[in-house]
């Protein structure tokens, strides 16, 4: 069967979709961290088995499972005030919770029936939302006025047979949007942009610039709109390319033969990115003090899915099983590490659905029961505790990525080691790095 342009589109913009962790045996996985700077005490970690919350700045943990709306969620994202509204793209539409995951709704109007592929949420605005939807063999940039509850007719609609890989919406000035795009045929890297909040756009082709490949945005300069950094997906690897004038022209900044998986740019300005080298067994952690210009390479970090700050505290999903930790903390732009949570410390389920069928369920094959479980992440005891137990003791400190963490591995029980030979079928990892 011949395969057309947009089917080409839609396998390289959705091939990083995460695998699901409920009873089907997918392996356990982080996916991003979440650190809203108005809410201090609170951490969110979004994994392929829903979401483990602290409101306590990581002092104790609980999690709230997937249900039917946000199954297979992953580009997790908070908006801003007032609504503080949870948002990810699963199952081809958009979720969102106002009630900090105990519900879910999911978004209609326009892009009820299309295959939802990224949502932005304004972060100056909690009323306004992005998303990129396809049908019919066209891509568009849907916008929405009441929060992502529902969206409008698109503000802009690609040429059939380009896709769009993502879009973001400038801090520093919202009516700047930018969509990256590609074209399937040859693939072409383009970068679209608009400044008067989508009524017009510019579409620059930076393939002569960066070369060929699916381009992604990994964010928008916060201080100035005209600065993009780009993750090109080529033949050979990945790449950070950005520019520094809306797209006019771009250049080329980092490569590497591997996945990169993730990006912050800290109060400072110097730049975090991380990557996964080797087919995913090597950690790589790159750093920039040149405003992306050049990056250098960091020794020694974990393997790190996503990345996320809170003043000047940067904050990494990791690897559970492979680092010993899921959730790491950094005072030294990554130069070294804090554990600050694994798995088998979270301690109850989420008590607004502690008594919904489906997280018993989910919680019971975490805890190594059934045919289909994914191996033993946590004990029993999560699955009953109620109220949830004691502060957990304060984590020890680790330099570089090494080990000394102090928290379970996949080596304290033979379901954990099975857990780790399965880990050889998980599915490419997913970050905010799109």
């Amino acid at each position: 069967m011949r395969t057309t342009a947009a089917a080409i589109v839609i396998a390289g913009l959705l091939a990083a979709v995460p695998a699901r962790a409920l009873a089907d045996g997918a392996f356990p996985d982080s996916q991003s961290v979440i650190t809203p700077v108005d809410r201090p005490q609170e951490i969110i970690l979004p994994t392929n088995f829903g979401l483990v919350i602290s409101e306590d700045g990581g002092q104790s943990w609980q999690w709230s499972c997937e249900r039917e709306a946000n199954a297979y969620g992953y580009l997790y994202q908070q908006g801003p005030a007032p609504r503080h509204r949870l948002f990810t793209v699963a199952n081809d539409h958009i979720a969102f919770s106002d009630d900090g995951s105990c519900s879910w709704q999911t978004s209609g109007g326009a892009v009820a029936g299309q295959a939802v592929t990224d949502v932005f949420a304004d972060p100056n605005d909690a009323d306004h939302v992005l998303a990129v939807a396809y049908a019919g063999g066209i891509f568009g940039v849907y916008p929405s006025r009441d929060g992502g509850a529902t969206f409008e007719a698109p503000l802009y609609q690609a040429p059939a047979g380009d896709g769009i890989g993502g879009v973001e919406i400038a801090r520093s000035n919202p009516r700047v949007i930018y969509a990256a795009m590609t074209n399937a045929v040859y693939t072409e890297p383009k970068l679209a942009r608009s400044s008067d909040g989508g009524a017009s756009w510019t579409v620059t082709d930076l393939g002569p610039m960066i070369g060929l490949g699916i381009v992604r945005i990994i964010a928008v300069d916060p201080q100035n709109p005209d600065i993009v950094l780009l993750r090109l997906l080529g033949p050979d690897g990945q790449s950070i390319a950005i520019t520094r004038d809306g797209g006019v022209t771009a250049t080329t900044s980092l490569s590497t033969a591997g996945e990169l998986t993730s990006y912050v740019q800290l109060e400072n300005g110097t730049r975090l990115a991380g990557a996964l080298l080797d087919s995913g067994t090597t950690a790589a952690l790159y750093r920039s003090h040149d405003g992306g210009a050049t990056f250098e390479m960091v020794a020694n970090p974990p393997s790190i899915r996503g990345l996320s700050r809170r003043g000047d505290k940067v904050y990494a999903a990791t690897d559970n099983f492979g680092d010993g930790y899921a959730l790491a903390v950094s005072s030294d732009e990554g130069s070294s590490w804090s554990a600050v949570m694994s798995y088998s410390q979270i301690q109850a389920i989420l008590g607004c659905v502690r008594e919904d069928a489906q997280c018993q369920a989910s919680c019971d094959a975490l805890a190594g029961q059934g045919m289909m479980s994914p191996g033993m992440i946590w004990d029993q005891g999560v699955c009953t505790a109620n109220p949830v137990p004691e502060p957990l003791p304060e984590p020890p400190m680790m330099m570089g990525g090494g080990g000394g963490c102090g928290c379970a591995t996949a080596g304290s029980s033979p379901a954990l080691a099975l857990v780790l030979i399965a880990g050889v079928l998980f599915a490419v990892r997913r970050a905010r790095a799109r």
